[in-house]
């Protein structure tokens, strides 16, 4: 019985290595995204009005020049242009992060020994946060929303600075890498 559990285990590990990111994207079918070649950012506003935790974790701009950096990197590296005066479409980014729990339940298994055994109940619990970075495109001569990409993981909130940075520039060249979108 350990070995069918150990077997399982070691298969949802490799499982999880395979995807550390669920990726999605979604886009308007009719934009000419090869007419799309300068864009700028749309500013942020984060209201500091509530003093949470919350609004804390928002308005933290070492994130914020991380992730800018990442997708400026990703535009350039697509052909766009920064252009603050007349750009194609505008970007701006949304995060989001929830706490979660996931419970496996392994059902019954028998705890025999020399001693005696019995029946028992092995239950695993695993609390982590669940983070979300959108990242939208939207033209700027009808501002509407042509392009979004999102990415949804677990956050690991021990990693050093440099680990942080190394997977936000993961999360959105992952994030770019079906742009342009392909009708």
């Amino acid at each position: 019985m350990r070995a069918y559990l150990l077997i399982a285990m070691l298969g949802i590990a490799l499982l999880a290595g395979c995807s550390l990111y669920d990726i999605k994207y979604d886009y308007d079918v009719d934009s000419n995204f090869a007419a799309y070649k300068t864009y700028n950012w749309i500013p942020r506003t984060i209201s500091e009005a509530s003093g949470s935790a919350k609004t804390a974790i928002q308005s933290n701009s070492l994130l914020d020049e991380r992730i800018r950096k990442a997708v400026d990197t990703q535009m350039q590296a697509k052909g766009f242009t920064l252009d603050e005066a007349n750009p194609d479409v505008m970007v701006v980014y949304h995060t989001g992060a929830e706490n979660k729990i996931d419970v496996t339940d392994w059902g019954y298994t028998y705890a025999g020994s020399y001693w005696g055994g019995g029946l028992g109940r092995s239950v695993d619990v695993y609390q982590y946060t669940e983070g979300t970075l959108i990242v939208d495109m939207v033209a700027t001569d009808n501002k509407k929303l042509v392009w979004r990409g999102s990415a949804t993981g677990v956050v690991d909130p021990s990693s050093s600075p440099e680990q942080r940075e190394a997977r936000i520039n993961d999360v959105i060249g992952r994030i770019f890498e079906k742009y342009p979108p392909k009708n």
